[in-house]
Formats: C-alpha cells, sequence, structure tokens
C-alpha cells in the first residue's frame, strides 16, 4: 500500500468511526427502550434516539472516501443497517399489531 492509499483510508475512518459508534447507540437505546416496555415501573419512559440517520450517513461518506469512490454501491449497507436510517424509517411505517381499534 503507498502512502496515499493509507491517507485515504484514515480520512475515512475520520468518518465512519463516529458514524459507527452513532450506529452502537442508537442499538443500545433501541435495546434500553425495549428492556423499559417490559418492566411496569419504566414503561413509560421516553427513551430518545441519539442521532437518527447520522450514523449511516457518517459511515456512507467515511466508506466513499476510503474507497476512493470505487465502489460506490457499499454505502448502501451502513445506511439499511442503522436503526435511524432506511431500515428504521421503514420499520416505523409498518401497522403497529398490538394496537386494535
Amino acid at each position: 500500500m503507498d502512502k496515499m492509499t493509507i491517507s485515504w483510508i484514515l480520512a475515512g475512518a475520520m468518518y465512519g468511526l463516529p458514524g459507527l459508534a452513532m450506529i452502537i447507540i442508537n442499538y443500545y437505546v433501541i435495546l434500553k427502550g425495549w428492556r423499559n416496555s417490559k418492566d411496569p415501573e419504566k414503561a413509560g419512559e421516553y427513551v430518545p434516539s441519539g442521532a437518527p440517520l447520522l450514523g449511516g450517513v457518517l459511515v456512507a461518506v467515511g466508506l466513499v472516501v476510503a474507497l476512493q469512490r470505487k465502489h460506490i454501491w457499499v454505502i448502501a449497507f451502513p445506511l439499511l443497517l442503522d436503526p435511524g436510517g432506511i431500515s428504521g424509517i421503514i420499520w416505523s411505517l409498518l401497522p403497529d399489531k398490538k394496537k386494535k381499534d
């Protein structure tokens, strides 16, 4: 690997690592909200999301920078894996089976 490739990978990591941390925090928030829903004393507590969509976008930008825009299709993975991203938006639009009017 030459010096330029290493600098591109480091530049991508500067975006990707904070984005990955945000994705992990979003999964932690979902897990905490799920646990609170099981506990009757904490059932009404609001658990805010860290930064929806931002984690997936940062990792996608980091991948574009690190791969030097060669494999642009790879950016779909972080956007789909981020619970605040595209998958979270689709999940929130699905009808809730618990609520029956």
